[in-house]
């Protein structure tokens, strides 16, 4: 079983945020979509967190975060592609986080995509996936994300949307079946979180509700 994947350019609305040039035109990324339907009260705690440390911290913290990902993904990528993934090129504390993973990333059997753009018609978003593979014998989108402390299942929650719609969207356009996500966390100075999930009506609904109603913002 293989799939065939292609690449689509992205650019910056104003006003919006990142699209991808799709053959049917620009669709919004599904990150895009979840930051303008982001719950109120969870908008509310990231304010006051703004608001508290000043917009010059929180922006250092932010990109510290979103390098910090790309390492590890970097990292990842480069393994599961049968590659050395050079861990002294980065900072000890995201190779640490890497390092974490190793024995989780053991349970991907096969890679049928890495970084993986998936798009929607019927819903008009985009997307990047980290992983389309078999995990333990099953295809599953993967997705791996980094944290500086424990997280819930409530917590990530916008996360489960995001990779739900990966897995729509690759039903979508390659005629798959994909029901299991999995979402691989590297925390710092601890053991790795796994959060798995089967896709089902009620994640579906919220893929489909926070589409709908980011373009009635529109």
């Amino acid at each position: 079983m293989s799939y065939v994947y292609q690449d689509y350019e992205t650019e910056n609305v104003p006003g919006i945020g990142r699209v991808y040039l799709t053959p049917k035109g620009p669709y919004p990324s599904i990150t895009t979509v979840l930051g303008h339907t982001a719950e109120v009260e969870k908008s509310a705690i990231l304010n006051a967190w703004r608001a508290r440390i000043g917009n010059k911290e929180a922006d250092r913290i932010s990109n510290a975060a979103a390098n910090r990902g790309t390492n590890v993904h970097l990292m990842i990528e480069r393994l599961l592609k049968g590659e050395d993934p050079k861990t002294t090129e980065f900072p000890p504390e995201h190779t640490a986080l890497f390092k974490s993973l190793r024995l989780e990333l053991k349970k991907i059997n096969k890679v049928y995509g890495q970084e993986v753009v998936l798009y929607s018609d019927t819903m008009e978003v985009a997307g990047r996936c980290d992983l389309v593979g078999e995990y333990n014998g099953e295809i599953a989108i993967v997705d791996y994300k980094t944290s500086t402390r424990a997280k819930t299942a409530y917590e990530i929650g916008d996360y489960f949307v995001q990779v739900g719609f990966y897995c729509l969207a690759h039903n979508e356009m390659h005629g798959t079946d994909i029901k299991k996500l999995v979402i691989i966390m590297g925390v710092e100075n601890k053991l790795p979180m796994i959060f798995k999930k089967t896709i089902d009506d009620d994640l579906i609904l919220k893929v489909i509700n926070r589409t709908t109603g980011f373009y009635a913002k529109l």
